[in-house]
């Protein structure tokens, strides 16, 4: 009776850490370090989402219309051609991505964007457009003082 007994719990301990390792570590998104994230950004910005837009059914991507607070990074690189609404708000591409972790949003959430301008082949569609280059990342005080830390290191 006690050796059923030990085999039952081992057999549910097996199962527990299984059911454990399965949440925690396969279902994550490798995420790079923020010093490449930086480096890959042309512009960083952070600024607030006021409407989603261009909802694609197909690859349920879509773009945004983001009230711009912030340039950290590149604000030359933003000309008027991007800027929209006297200036203060650009559209950014490449939410629901599968290929970047953290790109989902909602309307009022403030966030801080890497992104770079959308390439010439997906023109005519997003032309003058800036596109995500990485995950999202709330606005902190930490969060804003590593990237601007980041920005600086150059």
């Amino acid at each position: 009776m006690q050796r059923r007994r030990t085999i039952n719990l081992y057999g549910w301990a097996v199962v527990i850490v299984a059911v454990l390792n399965q949440r925690c570590c396969h279902g994550s998104c490798p995420e790079k370090e923020l010093e490449k994230r930086e480096e890959e950004a042309n512009i960083v910005l952070t600024g607030t989402v006021e409407e989603i837009m261009n909802m694609d059914p197909v690859h349920n991507t879509y773009s945004c219309k983001v009230r711009v607070w912030r340039y950290l990074k590149g604000k030359s690189m933003v000309n008027g051609e991007v800027l929209l609404d006297g200036g203060n708000k650009v559209m950014i591409g490449g939410f629901g991505d599968p290929g970047i972790c953290d790109n989902q949003v909602a309307t009022g959430d403030t966030r801080i964007f890497f992104v770079n301008l959308a390439p010439a082949f997906m023109w005519p569609a997003h032309k003058n457009e800036l596109m995500l280059s990485s995950s999202l990342m709330r606005i902190t005080l930490r969060n804003l003082e590593d990237v601007e830390h980041c920005v600086e290191a150059k």
